[in-house]
């Protein structure tokens, strides 16, 4: 286990709590020649002390979090090495579009529900593609939570790779048969799912091409419609493109659904998914497959603590 901290230099903020110290000391000088003029009893040493203290306290504990320290630690893992699943996000441009310019986009909102997919498959190797009118695979099945997280959060952009047509639509659903013909999973992986985070606007495609493809790989696929009626597409001055959402998505998407035995989930159903998911991989035995680095961010903590010296301040002050 070994303590690391990732902006060391921001620790200097905590100097400002000197600064503190300084005007706390300059008030109180003021406070106590007041007072010799008055005739009145200064307060006692002691609690210049106290609150000098309670400040050095602040800017340390601030300072440490700025510092952003994270303890770590490598960890052996276990998992299931019969079952494999892959979490898909279309990264087409309509992938942008929002119910109102401060809402979360559609491409946001399939990475919140692929972690949330990954953090319910805890035993499962869990990979990661995207999709436009090809397949690219990000990550092959792993059980490290840590690099699908990373995966998802830094690789996974809009038209990151672009397609490689242009046209009014980017997405084509046939790209997903390479899932059946790629090697995307592991060979001794018997039971393969596959998620897809899509608004489902796909181009027209050969859908028996595509149901053979995956029987053949033997992969079950499942999606998850990711839209909405009022997303629309905001420029980067927030004007509102000519884009409109198709409302015929989801019936092409439970179309091909039913084609290939799989299912589709709206936004909101994304736990009975899971459950769907889960019962497809079902039970098996997990074994130790590897090690894996695994690190707790001190930060929050920190800065939490930080609040007591605070209250302490704020109470003395005020009351």
């Amino acid at each position: 286990m070994g303590v690391s901290f990732l902006t060391p230099w921001a620790a200097a903020v905590g100097v400002l709590a000197l600064l503190g110290v300084g005007a706390l000391v300059a008030s109180e000088r003021r406070s106590r020649r007041l007072c010799a003029v008055l005739g009145l009893e200064p307060r006692p040493t002691g609690m210049l002390g106290l609150e000098a203290a309670a400040l050095v306290a602040i800017g340390l504990l601030l300072g440490l979090g700025a510092a952003q320290p994270v303890v770590s630690r490598v960890q052996e893992t276990e998992g299931r090495t019969d079952v494999e699943a892959i979490a898909v996000l279309d990264v087409s441009r309509s992938m942008l579009a929002r119910p109102s310019r401060s809402a979360p986009a559609r491409i946001e909102r399939a990475r919140a529900f692929a972690k949330e997919l990954r953090f319910g498959l805890v035993e499962v190797p869990v990979g990661v593609a995207s999709v436009t009118d090809r397949l690219l695979p990000h990550l092959f099945p792993t059980l490290s939570a840590t690099a699908f997280t990373a995966i998802v959060d830094r690789a996974v952009e809009i038209d990151r790779p672009p397609p490689e047509r242009r046209a009014s639509r980017a997405t084509a659903l046939a790209a997903l048969g390479d899932l059946g013909r790629q090697n995307f999973f592991g060979s001794r992986a018997r039971v393969r799912v596959a998620v897809v985070f899509t608004d489902g606007e796909s181009v027209p495609f050969n859908l028996g091409e595509l149901r053979s493809l995956l029987l053949r790989g033997r992969v079950a696929t499942y999606f998850v419609h990711v839209w909405h009626p009022e997303d629309r597409v905001y420029g980067r001055r927030g004007e509102v493109e000519s884009y409109r959402p198709d409302s015929t998505s989801r019936d092409l998407l439970e179309r091909v659904a039913r084609e290939i035995g799989g299912r589709v989930f709206s936004e909101r159903e994304l736990p009975a998914a899971l459950a769907a998911v889960r019962g497809r991989l079902g039970e098996g035995a997990v074994a130790p497959s590897g090690r894996e680095l695994r690190a707790v961010p001190l930060a929050p903590y920190a800065v939490a603590v930080a609040a007591l010296p605070l209250a302490l301040l704020l109470l003395r002050r005020n009351f």
